[in-house]
């Protein structure tokens, strides 16, 4: 062997001295996917397992049976669009389901209006100095606090229509009225007293991301809005609001998925009735899939028509919550 070949450097001399004894493959993995990408696997293994037995097979497990014809104790049957055809122009189940969507949609909208202006009072309530305000605190996001079939058996109670339901023996007594008033079962009232009782379990979230909001605020703006003149209600149009433009629209997309989905109320205070007035689209897929006829391809079919309008809510809050931390 002659001297110039001694000190020639062979291109796997480089890569052994380079990336000491690792493959080049080995080395392109750790720097797409970190240093540690092993080791942070391993911890996150259970929770993307989790996520897959919770989450995952669920979801694609109700898609696949949106497109059958499955009924409790029977084999399914492959129908494609039937059931979408069915709920959307059928005879059966299109008139329930477009009365179910309005119901819900005028569940939502007034109850977000009624959280959003009882939860910025009572935030703006709370932000101000005054003795005893920790205890005003605690009994304003105590409603938050308590589970919510606990809540809608109290307000069940609360609306009885009897004479032993508190609504109704606080009437007769006042003299307000000497007929019963039958809340839940009044076509006109059955919602709104839903309704009622949602905003007093919901508002207290309302108020903790609002005077969360307020707090953030430098107190050196409004100080400097009273020196120029400006009045309570200028301060609070120019400065308060643009403040809690963020937390708003957070809070009301958050606040819209919740209420729309949630089921637990209507099911404890009216069960959908009377005659559909409370029948909102989550009542209706547990009506139609478990409750009453236990179609479960339809039920699933109910369920997920609504999914793309959530993926795209819920799209823009996490990229409205993303922008808001850097």
């Amino acid at each position: 062997m002659t001297g110039g070949s001694l000190g020639r450097v062979q291109p796997t001399d480089l890569v052994g001295t380079r990336f000491g004894g690792v493959s080049p493959a080995t080395v392109r993995l750790r720097h797409l996917l970190g240093r540690d990408w092993a080791t942070a696997w391993l911890f996150l293994a259970p929770c993307l397992l989790v996520l897959v037995g919770l989450i995952g097979y669920p979801f694609f497990s109700a898609i696949l049976l949106s497109f059958q014809a499955k009924l409790v104790g029977s084999p399914a049957v492959w129908v494609g669009l039937g059931n979408y055809q069915d709920l959307f122009t059928g005879r059966d189940l299109s008139g329930q389901f477009w009365q179910s969507v309005r119901v819900t949609l005028l569940f939502t909208l007034s109850a977000l209006v009624c959280k959003f202006v009882l939860g910025l009072a009572m935030a703006l309530l709370l932000n101000e100095n005054f003795r005893g305000r920790s205890v005003l605190r605690a009994l304003f996001f105590l409603p938050w606090a308590v589970p919510s079939l606990i809540v809608g058996l109290t307000w069940k109670w609360m609306y009885d229509g009897s004479a032993e339901g508190l609504l109704n023996l606080l009437a007769l007594r006042l003299g307000l009225t000497h007929d019963l008033i039958q809340w839940l079962a009044n076509y006109d009232l059955a919602l709104w007293a839903v309704v009622v009782a949602v905003v007093w379990a919901s508002t207290p979230f309302w108020a903790m991301m609002f005077l969360a909001g307020l707090q953030a605020i430098p107190g050196e703006l409004y100080e400097a809005a009273e020196i120029d003149g400006a009045d309570v209600f200028g301060r609070f149009l120019h400065i308060t609001l643009p403040g809690l433009g963020n937390i708003i629209l957070i809070t009301a997309m958050l606040s819209s998925i919740w209420t729309a989905t949630s089921i637990n109320f209507v099911y404890v205070l009216t069960n959908g009735g009377p005659a559909g007035a409370t029948m909102t689209f989550p009542m209706l897929a547990y009506q139609v899939g478990v409750a009453g006829a236990q179609r479960l391809g339809m039920g699933a079919t109910i369920s997920l028509v609504f999914t793309p309008v959530f993926m795209v809510l819920i799209y823009f809050l996490t990229k409205r919550m993303l922008a808001s931390d850097r």
